[in-house]
């Protein structure tokens, strides 16, 4: 299990797909490109996906600015999301007693495409915890998550 900051960090297995496609580009574009590798889009997403999961979610999982409010309805304010840039959005759960933060998904151009949303993260992510995958409710989503995910 992953560790940072005093927090158990576990990742439920739609944020664990979308990292492992992640990770298989990174991979790809290292071999083709050594010398510019870096300069990658996908390169730089996996890069900041990390840090944010890693070091600075971690840091504080309370802070007032992952707070998305009604955004998704009162249902859902438990949920919080970590903004990468303008684009992406990462959602997680946390619980201070356990220490447990649980990354659930975040927002990319192939899930955006196919539920016929064009650019609202929020509303793509709403549908899934509406079909519980990933669950809304919080012993669920632990039974659901793993902590295999390392970079």
């Amino acid at each position: 299990m992953i560790r940072r900051h005093g927090w158990h960090l576990l990742f439920h297995d739609c944020l664990i797909g979308q990292l492992r496609k992640l990770e298989e580009a990174v991979a790809r574009v290292k071999v083709h490109d050594p010398a510019g590798f870096a300069a990658n889009a996908n390169v730089k997403l996996f890069n900041a996906l990390s840090r944010l999961i890693l070091e600075t979610v971690p840091r504080d999982p309370n802070c007032d600015e992952y707070r998305q409010g009604n955004t998704m309805g009162p249902a859902f304010r438990h949920w919080r999301r970590a903004k990468i840039g303008r684009r992406f959005r990462l959602f997680f759960r946390f619980d201070s007693k356990a220490r447990i933060i649980i990354f659930a998904w975040v927002n990319d151009k192939d899930s955006l495409r196919s539920s016929g949303s064009k650019s609202d993260p929020y509303a793509v992510f709403k549908k899934m915890l509406l079909r519980d995958h990933p669950p809304n409710d919080w012993s669920s989503l632990l039974d659901a998550s793993k902590a295999d995910w390392k970079p």
